[in-house]
């Protein structure tokens, strides 16, 4: 059962790299009529996606998180969903040009490697699998945060040169991007605040105090921090705008360094 969460995975990143490629040429020729085959092959890789991760489940008895393979693809998936929940709601086709790329690299990361239970570290107890859950999707909310942030700067220095270039015209308009960045900060702060209580009262319980030092768990409670700056710099001071896209770049780019500081209870590599 697990070979064939394998293939359906491989399918999976076939459409993706489908759907990549004519979402990039629609949105730079302008011609929004060819991103419908480019989001159906989305679709349609995202479901082939979930029944790869079910399969690997089920031939695996929990939840498909255990090695660097593993959660880079779910980090896709969630990824994949999260876009797709935000393009549902914006109508927004020059977000693929950003997310795509990032969602067939990580499924390609997933394909990469073995995903046997035999490689894997020892059976992890059913909550730290939502944890980590819980960890992938709030960080995936967060990559459509920084997107967000990013586009924002960008328009808004093509504002400025009182020239804008092309791709301008086919960037969302500041406000909606405003809106795009706060909603899903405010979805990223609720799941990493989840995952930090879930896996804080386990690690607590296994290793004592001791479970900070673990570098790790120190930036997800650094990414948590910039997350709550966010939202509380939002509501009472008022950030938008530039502040608010620096800080969600940041807020990023931290919850990125958690894969790149594979140490302590969370090492993955060599598996």
């Amino acid at each position: 059962m697990e070979s064939h969460g394998t293939l359906l995975l491989q399918a999976a990143l076939v459409l993706y790299s489908l759907g990549l490629l004519d979402s990039l040429y629609s949105v730079v020729k302008q011609r929004r009529k060819l991103f419908k085959p480019a989001l159906y092959a989305f679709v349609a890789g995202a479901i082939l996606h979930l029944l790869s991760l079910a399969s690997n489940s089920l031939a695996q008895g929990r939840f498909p998180v255990q090695t660097l393979q593993q959660l880079s693809s779910m980090a896709s998936f969630f990824m994949t969903a999260v876009f797709l929940a935000v393009y549902a709601r914006f109508k927004y086709e020059s977000l693929a040009v950003f997310a795509f790329p990032l969602v067939f690299l990580l499924t390609l990361a997933g394909t990469l490697g073995g995903s046997s239970p035999a490689a894997s570290r020892p059976m992890l107890e059913w909550w730290i699998s939502i944890h980590a859950a819980l960890f992938l999707f709030g960080y995936a909310a967060l990559f459509l945060t920084c997107v967000a942030g990013v586009m924002y700067l960008i328009q808004e220095r093509e504002l400025k040169s009182k020239r804008p270039r092309a791709f301008y015209y086919r960037l969302p308009p500041l406000g909606k991007l405003d809106e795009i960045g706060y909603q899903a900060l405010a979805a990223a702060f609720v799941l990493v605040t989840l995952g930090l209580i879930a896996a804080s009262v386990w690690a607590f319980a296994k290793w004592g105090p001791n479970w900070v030092v673990d570098p790790t768990i120190a930036l997800a409670f650094l990414t948590w921090g910039i997350a709550f700056a966010m939202v509380i710099g939002r509501l009472a001071a008022g950030w938008r705008g530039r502040k608010g896209a620096y800080f969600s770049i940041a807020g990023f780019a931290c919850a990125a360094l958690t894969w790149v500081v594979n140490s302590g209870a969370h090492t993955f590599m060599g598996q």
